[in-house]
């Protein structure tokens, strides 16, 4: 008893000195005693999950201390456990990483209120992998963290001062990663050009890749989350500067060639063309008049091209007017396939209609159609007053029901019981589903219909059929109805 009583004080003293730190560190911090009858492993292993959650909703970021703070205790109580220490001491480290938790959660919250501006822009030059300028990007960072840590210590006028540079810092390399991203491979391009001297040798054309660039790079800066116009001006750079390579190794091939063989080969590359447009040779004529012989040729195969297309449309129009006709037909057909169907099961529901009339005499049963199902108001069924109990009596009338129900094969079927209005709604209402569940049974357990395709429904005396102020109206509405519902083709 003595070895207990020391005990509970020294993990009294831990809580209180416990509590001492955390008043010395800053912002109050009420802590929970843990259960001592809780198994510390399986705590700590929560702990620790509630650690990896907090981590991934980025709570260690948006209240870095009170994280830390959470994190240290949880891996002291682990130490405490693996060392076989005191299970106070133990306890204490969970109640101490649980409150500090919380307190980041609740330090999370609020920087997600007052920083929002820093932690948006922050997210967006993430998601373009703005990390890929190493030193930039750190100090972007640690700038964000020291706004999180002022969060901490409460020092909201420090986070709310500087916020606004911080949130320019991250969007100014949001910019750099999508003009990277866009542009990194023409500005490279751009860089080997001038190394290899394509501005001395074809200045105009690396002038106007300059220019593709430059009107880019504009439109980035001012434009930055419009991907469509972004990727068309960057598309539009790398083919200027393509451009200016292309052009520029052609001006040193003709530097390096003779008069006549540059004469030569431009002759080459239009009489080319001239053969694979089966023409005239034309080499005997300047070069401008062969280049408007072989435009000539173009426009006429574009002409050909064009009538062509034109009659395929017209073909193609023609094939879908007769397959809209054939489908119309077809439509048709099937509504005349459907409404002689339908006329037959009209045909075979009324037949059927007529036998089940024959298995019952007027005083056992009323049966009449309501639409496409088959009622059958069991005016002989009677049961002991206030109960549900069939009697024996009854059992030839729900034979009877039997014969009606197979009749149509295998219908879904519902038991319906009503009640006069003699006594509470409530026992009116629990005795007419109970007599229709008896009914229900009985007609499940001579397997009339498996259980699934029968339901009961209990009304009470909500759905007289006759007046309740008298005694032979009071013996209509105490009825059974058994609705049958046949299965049609034209419903399946």
């Amino acid at each position: 008893m003595k070895k207990q009583t020391v005990n509970a004080g020294r993990w009294v003293s831990l809580f209180l000195c416990a509590l001492l730190f955390t008043a010395c560190g800053g912002a109050p911090l009420k802590v929970e005693p843990v259960e001592r009858t809780g198994n510390p492993s399986e705590m700590i292993a929560q702990l620790g999950q509630e650690l990896q959650d907090a981590r991934g909703e980025q709570v260690d970021v948006l209240s870095p201390t009170w994280f830390t703070r959470a994190a240290a205790s949880h891996n002291a109580a682990r130490q405490g456990l693996d060392k076989g220490s005191e299970l106070s001491g133990i306890l204490n480290h969970i109640a101490q990483g649980r409150a500090e938790l919380q307190q980041a959660r609740v330090v999370a919250l609020r920087s997600r209120d007052q920083l929002a501006e820093a932690i948006e822009s922050r997210r967006a030059a993430q998601a373009v992998n703005a990390q890929q300028f190493e030193n930039a990007y750190a100090k972007a960072e640690s700038d964000f963290l020291k706004l999180t840590r002022a969060m901490d210590d409460n020092d909201f006028q420090y986070a709310r001062d500087r916020q606004k540079g911080v949130s320019d810092q991250f969007r100014e390399l949001e910019l750099q990663a999508i003009r990277q991203a866009a542009l990194g491979d023409v500005q490279q391009m751009l860089a080997r050009a001038k190394e290899m001297d394509v501005d001395d040798i074809a200045p105009h054309s690396f002038r106007d890749a300059q220019e593709a660039f430059a009107q880019a790079d504009t439109h980035i800066a001012q434009n930055r989350y419009d991907q469509q116009g972004i990727q068309q001006k960057a598309a539009d750079a790398r083919f200027m500067a393509e451009r200016a390579m292309v052009i520029a190794d052609a001006s040193r091939r003709l530097d390096e060639m003779p008069p006549e063989a540059a004469a030569l080969w431009i002759e080459s590359l239009l009489s080319g063309v001239n053969t694979k447009l089966k023409l005239t040779d034309h080499r005997n004529a300047a070069f401008e008049d062969q280049q408007t012989g072989i435009l000539a040729a173009i426009g006429a195969l574009q002409s050909e091209f064009a009538s062509a297309s034109n009659s395929v449309d017209e073909k193609n129009q023609l094939i879908r007017r007769l397959g809209d006709r054939l489908g119309e037909l077809e439509g048709t057909s099937q509504r005349v396939k459907y409404d002689k169907e339908r006329l037959a099961e009209e045909k075979r529901f009324n037949e059927q209609f007529v036998t089940v009339q024959g298995y019952f005499t007027p005083d056992e049963a009323e049966v009449y159609k309501q639409l496409n199902q088959l009622v059958i108001r069991l005016k002989g069924m009677q049961f002991p007053v206030g109960q549900a109990v069939i009697l024996p009596a009854n059992y030839d009338l729900l034979s009877k029901v039997q014969k009606a129900i197979v009749t149509f094969g295998q219908p879904d079927v519902i038991v319906e019981g009503h009640t006069d209005s003699t006594g509470s709604k409530q026992s009116n209402q629990i005795l007419s589903e109970e007599r229709a569940e008896s009914v229900r049974q009985y007609l499940v357990a001579n397997g009339t219909l498996p259980a699934r395709k029968i339901m009961a429904i209990g009304y009470g005396f909500s759905k007289p059929i006759a007046p309740n102020e008298t005694a032979e109206g009071r013996a209509q509405n105490r009825r059974i109805d058994v609705i049958i519902s046949p299965r049609m083709a034209t419903q399946k």
